[in-house]
């Protein structure tokens, strides 16, 4: 784990979410958006196949294909 410190304009981000009170509710918004961005790096990273894994994937249905040919 890290600590980053991050400056807001706590008068600008109040007019779009005056739900944040203090800078304890900003400092929660904020951890909150950082967990799901790296939430979402995690899904798109094991979303995706390599070049070697498709190709055996597109080579095995080939065979598969013509082996009942």
């Amino acid at each position: 784990m890290c600590t980053v410190s991050v400056k807001v304009d706590e008068n600008v981000l109040r007019e779009f979410l005056p739900e944040l009170e203090d800078t304890a509710a900003i400092r929660k918004w904020v951890q909150q958006l950082i967990d799901l961005h790296i939430q979402q790096m995690e899904l798109e990273d094991t979303a995706t196949i390599s070049i070697d894994e498709a190709r055996e994937m597109t080579l095995a249905a080939v065979r598969e294909e013509y082996s009942k040919v």
